[in-house]
């Protein structure tokens, strides 16, 4: 809330929806300004304004506010439902996000709800380069319980230009290790599980995704194959799982439902024919390669991830990429529809 020169007061919003009160009465100027200074409950409203706290004091000030409350001014103080886990560190570290998952919750208590979930969350991320890095610095910091960091790749000078939370220092060190490493100063509420491994078979998915809630795909070797093994691996355990791909970000395979890396190869194929899986194998064969990179690819990357996996895990919203894929051609990002491919088994695959 902000006073303005003509005596109106100005509700800004995060989300440009503003409103104002022109000329508001002193009284309701009195209650608003007290509000903002230390979000009271109405009792100690009323003592402060009235000198009472009777009920019939208590009912007015609340008829006052009702607009206010019905228009998204006022929000109930939620702090008296607080969780016996939450403790005051973990409420003043997470204190600034619990207020914007309360933005995504019409009830009182559904910021605790959402939080807890990802409080009791499992994230496995396959990939630990560019994007994967700054995905899993992302998720701790979101408060995900858990995160199972999978990679075999090392740190080397050439990749600090996009895997920007690795150090000159770390070069020849395990990123798995070093990764972890970091995260563990950046914050004490996630735990981590650390695979310094590549993946080279469905069975390695298997044992790296075990008791995960959710598997981010980031790694990209060996193409293409590497997308099949976490598919069908994911798949069997019924595991949700998204994956960044050739300038995209989905679609989210979620149990149950069409879309998934199969849906696409099954879209590939019926515009290349035979030459996809040609493709593939090539792309199979080959070592190495080098392309051009960009910081703010990776950066794209983990930040669509990051939102589409906390929507999920929260159940807050439908992430986007389920049913659809986020396409990202700087300087634009744009949602197009995908709905699966009717060859494809994924929507018959158990639900959770």
């Amino acid at each position: 809330m902000l006073e303005l020169a003509d005596g109106s007061l100005f509700f800004d919003s995060v989300y440009a929806d503003h409103r104002v009160i022109t000329a508001p009465p002193s009284a309701l100027r009195r209650i608003l300004l007290l509000i903002e200074e230390s979000k009271p409950a109405l009792e100690t409203v009323a003592q402060h304004v009235a000198g009472a706290v009777d009920a019939a004091t208590v009912s007015r000030i609340e008829r006052l506010l009702e607009p206010l409350v019905k228009a998204g001014i006022l929000v109930p103080l939620r702090d008296g439902d607080r969780p016996d886990w939450a403790d005051d560190d973990l409420v003043e570290r997470f204190s600034t996000q619990l207020e914007w998952l309360g933005t995504l919750s019409t009830g009182s208590h559904g910021h605790w709800d959402y939080f807890g979930r990802l409080r009791q969350a499992h994230v496995a991320v396959i990939g630990l380069g560019g994007a994967g890095s700054l995905l899993a610095q992302a998720l701790t910091a979101v408060g995900v319980g858990r995160l199972t960091l999978v990679d075999g790749d090392t740190v080397e000078n050439s990749n600090l230009v996009r895997q920007i939370l690795y150090s000159p220092d770390q070069a020849g060190r395990g990123k798995a290790d070093s990764l972890a490493e970091q995260l563990r100063r950046f914050s004490p509420y996630t735990r981590y599980q650390v695979l310094p491994q590549y993946v080279s078979s469905q069975s390695d998915v298997q044992n790296c995704i075990e008791g995960a809630d959710f598997v981010a795909v980031c790694a990209d070797a060996p193409r293409f194959v590497l997308n099949r093994w976490i598919d069908a691996a994911c798949k069997v355990n019924a595991t949700p799982y998204l994956g960044a791909f050739a300038g995209a970000v989905g679609p989210m395979y979620r149990p149950g439902s069409s879309g998934c890396f199969g849906c696409l190869e099954h879209q590939f194929r019926s515009e290349l024919g035979n030459r996809h899986d040609l493709l593939v194998d090539a792309l199979a064969a080959k070592k190495a390669w080098r392309y051009p990179a960009f910081v703010s690819g990776p950066l794209t990357v983990a930040q669509l991830m990051t939102t589409e996996i906390v929507l999920h895990l929260t159940g807050a919203a439908k992430p986007s990429s389920a049913g659809g894929v986020l396409r990202f051609q700087h300087p634009h990002t744009v949602l197009e529809p995908f709905l699966g491919h009717p060859d494809c088994d994924c929507s018959a695959a158990p639900s959770q």
